[in-house]
């Protein structure tokens, strides 16, 4: 039998989930907890070589990926929507400008940047198709002549395909448990959670998470309905290989020409 599904009967959201609750429920442990994500070096490198900039990141959070990339020649603007984010992003990388935003609606200039990175299933965080349309399609829009949209995001395995509800230990030590409580709902696509943090002496903390997700060439459509055209594709960020394998990819696309 199928879980209930949450509250909201068009989205499947968490009740009360916005575009800054991922962002302000994970700020304070971020690059802690996701600092082996989208190797910094790496990602640089690859954004880097792929345009002169300028770059916007989209989900920039902290700073973690803009800032190499700034170290490696390339103008970098950050938005978010979790001002939570934001603020650590300045306190540790005060050169990097920022944007609090909501990356569905993007309030940038038309054909001011050379690159849109949207790194690690940020994209997904949007929690329907609508709105990740959406997105992709002013991302191509803010793109100059030969720009590129840049997207990480995971490959779904097979258990995404199957209504379910999971209890996982995401950490453990002497004075601390985190669980990842989570639920999966094949016909929209989504995966709605939580990490519990059970740290003793201290109060339970949630930290919510949504994703609607879709596999590389359901992606595909969606950045042609956005008016984007696929360029490459890697299984990761030092150009690995993609093949039925990969359990993530990057993608590069392109403005398909008379779309502006």
């Amino acid at each position: 039998m199928a879980p209930p599904r949450p509250d909201d009967p068009e989205t499947g959201a968490l009740p009360g989930y916005g575009p800054a609750s991922y962002g302000d429920g994970f700020a304070d442990v971020y690059d802690d907890w996701y600092a082996d994500v989208s190797p910094s070096g790496a990602t640089a490198r690859f954004v880097a070589a792929r345009t002169a900039g300028p770059v916007l990141e989209l989900g920039s959070g902290t700073g973690r990926l803009a800032a190499p990339m700034r170290l490696a020649g390339l103008d970098v603007v950050g938005l978010d929507a979790s001002t939570a984010m934001l603020r650590r992003s300045l306190d540790q990388h005060p050169d990097v400008p920022v944007v609090a935003a909501d990356m569905a609606e993007l309030p940038v200039r038309m054909r001011a940047f050379g690159a849109v990175l949207v790194a690690f299933n940020t994209l997904f965080n949007l929690t329907t198709t609508a709105a990740q349309r959406r997105c992709l399609t002013q991302a191509g829009q803010s793109l100059a002549p030969g720009g590129l949209a840049i997207v990480e995001a995971f490959v779904p395995g097979g258990g995404a395909g199957e209504a379910s509800d999971r209890v996982d230990v995401v950490r453990m030590d002497a004075d601390l448990v985190v669980l990842r409580v989570s639920r999966t709902d094949p016909a929209r696509g989504t995966v709605a959670g939580h990490h519990v943090e059970l740290r003793d002496g201290a109060p339970v903390r949630l930290r919510p998470w949504q994703l609607r997700f879709s596999a590389p060439d359901e992606l595909d459509r969606l950045a042609a309905a956005a008016g984007l055209h696929l360029v490459e594709r890697h299984g990761g960020w030092e150009g690995e290989a993609f093949d039925d394998a990969s359990d993530l990819h990057v993608s590069v696309y392109g403005v398909v020409e008379g779309r502006r």
